[in-house]
Parts: structure tokens; C-alpha cells; sequence
């Protein structure tokens, strides 16, 4: 069967911003709705813009929280949260002139996430995500591996390798991200450990499949590695992930603009 070319749905002109962390690449929108069929083509390497996500922004109606954050997959469907899509809205948020705050609330599948974003000389030096407390739900056998199942926002299922090179990240990330055991689906992670306070880890990803990088999943991946600093080598560069007061687990890593633009 061939797969249907995605075509942009109907609607009125749509500017956008497109940033990357890690190589993790987001379409940021100031917009009220984004349908799956138009993240979908946004998303689409070829024929879109090309991105692992998008994610739509509105200011916040509820003074707990300052944004609405949402985000949409490669693939259409929703995700609660992502590390790296926070991160650059972060920094969107303070270039765009939308935000001059050191610290930005925002509310992603209810849940509220707290960005830290340090400014020098007039521009944005790094971007800091406050992930909040891990929830660890033990452990499954799947695919002669054991898979360390961990919540950061959103649900993974972390699994410690030899070789990261030789991981099996094609093979078996799709088949564990849609297997049974895990109704919503979840996102995938291969993980060696190098140190003390080093990780190198490869990413599938829930509805996008093999991304460079992954904030929440480098988080997950340093609670199953049980560790409360470190650093993860990602593909697309490093990440730190360091563990605070309350368990909360913070990160921080690079945040770069790529191109602004508009869909006719």
C-alpha cells in the first residue's frame, strides 16, 4: 500500500517559528487549534516543514500557569510533554517578545512546568526545564530485555545496553512502543552507562520514531540508571539532568533558532 502524500489542509495563512534541541526539532505556533491532519503535514520532511513536532502556544486563562503548551507528534497524535519542545519555547518565547520573566509556567497535558531562562547581553544563554518528580513503575520483561518503565511527564520504557552503538533502536523500539503492555504507547529508550555521571542514550520516540535527542527520555533515562546527576551524550549532543529538592529533576542543554516562516 503507498502511503498518501500529506496535503495542507484548508485555513488562513500560519506563521511559525521552527527551533531545535539536540537536533530535536519543533514548528512552534501562536495559534487556537492545529488539527492532527496539519501537524501532520507541518511535520512532513519532504513535503512540509519537516520536524519531530509541533507545538501550539496560547497565552494562559488560569493566573496558576502563564501558557497552554500542546504538542503534536510527527505523527498527529497529542503528547503530554516534551524536555527539548520546552526548552525552546523557552527561548521563542523570550526572543518572539512575548515573555521577559526569568522563569515561564506553562500547562502541557495537566501538568505545570516551569522553565528557567537565563539572559546575557540581551540574548538567551541557556534554557533550564524544571521536569518535576519521575514516577517509577517498576519493571517488565519484554524481548529477552528488562525494561525499566518511567514517568516524566510522559511514559518510557528504558532499557540498559552493552554497546550503544549496536543498540537495537530500529528493531525493537516500535514493536515496544505498541506492544501491549503499554495501552497508550511509549516512547523508547537504550541506555549504557560510561561513568559515574555519564550515560550515552538512543531514542524511539512515540508517534515520531528515531529522534537525535529527548529531554523527557533522557531524564527517564538517568532515573533508571539511578544516578541524580548526569550526563546524557545524545546523538544530537549533551544534555545535564540533575536531580533537587522534592525529587524534582532538572535540565539543561543548548536551544538553537533555526528559521521563521509562514504557510501560505
Amino acid at each position: 500500500m503507498t502511503e498518501q502524500i500529506p496535503v495542507r489542509p484548508p485555513g488562513p495563512p500560519l506563521e511559525f517559528s521552527k527551533y531545535e534541541g539536540l537536533g530535536n526539532d519543533f514548528i512552534l505556533v501562536f495559534v487556537e487549534d492545529v488539527t492532527p491532519e496539519l501537524a501532520r503535514f507541518m511535520c512532513d520532511r519532504h513535503f512540509g516543514i519537516g520536524a519531530d513536532g509541533v507545538i501550539r502556544l496560547v497565552p494562559a486563562s488560569n493566573p496558576d500557569y502563564d501558557f497552554h503548551f500542546r504538542l503534536f507528534n510527527s505523527d498527529g497524535g497529542q503528547a503530554e510533554v516534551s524536555g527539548n519542545g520546552l526548552r525552546c519555547v523557552g527561548r521563542f518565547l523570550h526572543e518572539a517578545g512575548l515573555w521577559s520573566q526569568p522563569r515561564i509556567k506553562v500547562e502541557t497535558g495537566g501538568q505545570v512546568k516551569v522553565i528557567e531562562v537565563t539572559v546575557a547581553g540581551g540574548e538567551v544563554s541557556s534554557v533550564r526545564v524544571d521536569m518535576g518528580p519521575a514516577e517509577v513503575q517498576g519493571t517488565v520483561e519484554l524481548f529477552d530485555r528488562t525494561w525499566y518503565k518511567v514517568v516524566t511527564g510522559n511514559p518510557h520504557a528504558v532499557t540498559m545496553v552493552d554497546d550503544i552503538e549496536a543498540a537495537p533502536v530500529t528493531q525493537l523500539g516500535p514493536k515496544v512502543e505498541t506492544h501491549e503492555l503499554f495501552p497508550n504507547r511509549t516512547n523508547v529508550e537504550f541506555c549504557k552507562v560510561d561513568g559515574p555521571d555519564l550515560l550515552s542514550v538512543r531514542f524511539w520516540e512515540r508517534g515520531v520514531g528515531v529522534t537525535l535527542a529527548s529531554g523527557s527520555g533522557s531524564t527517564a533515562a538517568v532515573v533508571a540508571a539511578g544516578l541524580d546527576r548526569a550526563t546524557v551524550r545524545t546523538l544530537g549532543g549533551d544534555l545535564l539532568v540533575e536531580k533537587g529538592p522534592g525529587g524534582h529533576l532538572h535540565q539543561s542543554g543548548p536551544v538553537k533558532h533555526i528559521f521563521d516562516g509562514a504557510l501560505p
